[in-house]
């Protein structure tokens, strides 16, 4: 049989429409994702999904700090969730006073100190403009134990009983003289230091073993 021309060309135009149905692919078929688990799909994370028990129950971290007014045995922070919450200023006197931090038990003692701390010497002074040395450990005596001091440093000095240097905890006093007689008190802290209103430096905490505070010691009293 003759094809005619328009009959040959109806054939080629059909050909080549069925070589190129292999140019269109199938599109793959989209899966739903599934959210059974927190951690595929949509990478969403739940530490805690509704529905699921905790066995413990998981606490946050508090960063509220408790300070032990009664209970010095137990240490300075109470309920302490790590280290991380404990404030600057309480590692700024453990460094200063060169002890752990856990052996600062008496919260009113640092809070007064860091209140007063690089207050200038004034003679007779007391306020923040100035404070002699027998006024600030009179304040500090008030506030952390809650006792009341005579206001000059020769009164509070026959006011304690007299104890041995060696046996100085916290809260007892240490005397000094320039002469012969007291003419300046701070308190003992710890670790052989001690906080005070220094004429030159305001108030500071000291070592005792310094030269200066060593050779002018006369004596260590305990409020009873």
């Amino acid at each position: 049989m003759k094809l005619n021309r328009s009959q040959i060309l109806f054939f080629f135009c059909l050909a080549g429409l069925l070589q190129s149905c292999a140019l269109f692919k199938a599109s793959p078929v989209k899966k739903n994702a599934t959210r059974n688990s927190p951690f595929f799909d949509d990478i969403a994370i739940a530490l805690n999904p509704k529905g699921l028990k905790s066995d413990p129950p998981q606490e946050r971290p508090s960063t509220v700090i408790g300070f032990i007014d009664d209970k010095s045995s137990m240490g300075y922070l109470n309920d302490l969730q790590g280290i991380e919450y404990i404030p600057p200023v309480v590692f700024r006197y453990a460094v200063l006073l060169d002890i752990e931090v856990e052996k600062l038990t008496n919260r009113r003692l640092i809070e007064y100190v860091h209140q007063w701390w690089a207050v200038p010497y004034r003679i007779g002074g007391n306020s923040k403009e100035g404070i002699d040395c027998s006024a600030f450990v009179q304040g500090l005596t008030s506030e952390a134990f809650g006792l009341t001091l005579p206001r000059t440093s020769r009164e509070q000095a026959n006011f304690c009983k007299e104890i041995s240097k060696q046996d100085l905890k916290e809260g007892d006093l240490v005397f000094f003289a320039a002469g012969r007689s007291i003419s300046h008190v701070g308190m003992y802290i710890s670790n052989n230091k001690f906080v005070h209103a220094s004429t030159s430096m305001g108030v500071v905490i000291s070592d005792l073993d310094e030269a200066y505070w060593s050779r002018r010691f006369v004596k260590a009293g305990r409020l009873l």
